[in-house]
């Protein structure tokens, strides 16, 4: 006699398994809760400096105004400079007053190796404050 099984038989299933959706669900979660207070963390902020760690820099007494035009002349707080002597000037301000800032107002159609060479002069004399801006020949 021959048996017959309903195991090879194809069934139809009715129902879904949940369990991996569960799993999926859980994975989930947990990725939420370790990531969301890393993300919170001020890590990307910039330090503060305090005042122990870094000296206070006080602002310039008085301003200078260095003035570079479009024909490569040069103008030190309103006199006219000749471009060999500014070096010799710059240094002789610093002497004088060691605390002195200096602007230096570039023609914005000068190549920026200009700006490279005054700024360099600058530092050699010895000054420390300093602020660049860019002019044009119009009023």
């Amino acid at each position: 006699m021959k048996r017959v099984s309903n195991q090879r038989q194809l069934r139809l299933v009715t129902e879904i398994s949940i369990t991996p959706f569960m799993d999926l669900l859980l994975v989930l979660l947990f990725t939420v809760l370790v990531a969301v207070p890393l993300l919170k963390a001020d890590k990307f902020l910039l330090p503060a400096v305090s005042s122990s760690t870094a000296p206070a820099k006080a602002a310039p007494v008085k301003t200078v105004v260095l003035q570079v035009n479009s024909d490569q002349s040069v103008t030190l707080d309103g006199a006219m400079l000749a471009r060999v002597n500014l070096a010799g000037a710059l240094k002789q301000l610093a002497k004088q007053r060691p605390d002195v800032g200096v602007e230096v107002r570039i023609h914005r159609d000068l190549p920026v190796q200009r700006l490279v060479e005054t700024m360099g002069l600058l530092q050699e004399a010895g000054i420390q404050k300093t602020a660049v801006t860019s002019h044009s020949d119009a009023p």
